[in-house]
């Protein structure tokens, strides 16, 4: 009975046919992938952003605060008399999972040494507050103030959270705060594209030289020019709004009514239409 093989040229050929199909799926698969995790990341945004308007619905209507001090019920402390809780904390009762505070599409953050994981995790969340204007600090090292939800002129076209660096993206070595206590710390909050030129005091504006840039050492996905605002999900930041609705938008959207662009000097950073700006009240 004769048999027949696989020649060494039809062997080379089958080899060079599977190479050439892996070429072109790998990255089909790879784009997938991390669709799939930006669409974690929108659900992740959806229960934060629920948890705040039933935070609201138990609290006078007041969204809760960036960062409070000394609450009696806190994640942690720097010392006595310097107990911190910041909004992901407030509203935990609400969502009930510290892993909803990682993003997929984010470095993942370390074991913690100092506080139980949960507490961690919750304090070096992977989204930030717009906590310039839902929970503005009226003077540098003053308290913030707690916003009533209705006094949100616009609930569809107002940001509430949006994507943020991770803890371990920063070469700081610091939460970084205004003051101990009452200080705005900058783990769970992100900024809004022009604070300079506002009433209320904040971290920094986008742009370059800024905090982020200039003091974090963030990386630019992470949100070196974007006010903290990370970009992972292909240049595009995970969103959400005061009305409940996320999405996912570019930075230049985010910035909608404002001068900024990736090269301009954050302090340079103005609104100059305010129908269009989404981050503040009106």
């Amino acid at each position: 009975m004769n048999r027949k093989a696989f020649t060494l040229i039809e062997l080379l050929v089958v080899i060079a046919i599977i190479a050439i199909l892996a070429a072109i799926l790998f990255p089909v698969f790879a784009q997938a992938k991390q669709a799939a995790k930006a669409a974690a990341s929108l659900s992740n945004v959806k229960q934060e952003t629920l948890g705040n308007i039933m935070y609201a619905g138990d609290f006078d209507d007041d969204l809760p605060l960036g960062t409070a001090w000394n609450t009696g019920n806190d994640q942690g402390c720097y010392g006595p008399g310097l107990c911190f809780s910041v909004w992901s904390w407030s509203i935990a009762p609400y969502v009930k999972n510290s892993q909803i505070y990682m993003d997929p599409l984010a470095v993942p953050n370390p074991k913690s040494t100092s506080l139980p994981q949960t507490n961690y995790d919750t304090y070096y969340i992977q989204y930030g507050y717009n906590y310039t204007y839902l929970s503005p600090m009226h003077v540098q090292n003053g308290p913030e103030s707690g916003l009533s939800s209705t006094a949100v002129g616009d609930p569809a076209d107002t940001v509430m959270i949006s994507s943020k660096w991770a803890n371990s993206e920063q070469k700081s070595g610091s939460d970084w705060a205004t003051w101990f206590p009452n200080g705005q710390l900058a783990a769970a909050a992100v900024d809004s594209p022009d604070c300079w030129h506002i009433a209320d005091w904040c971290l920094d504006s986008w742009g370059t030289s800024g905090f982020y840039q200039s003091t974090l050492l963030l990386p630019n996905v992470a949100g070196a020019l974007t006010g903290g605002n990370s970009i992972r999900a292909a240049n595009n930041s995970i969103v959400s709004f005061v009305d409940g609705h996320t999405k996912k938008m570019a930075p230049g959207n985010l910035a909608a009514g404002t001068n900024w662009n990736t090269t301009v000097v954050n302090s340079s950073v103005v609104i100059n239409d305010t129908s269009k700006y989404l981050w503040d009240l009106q």
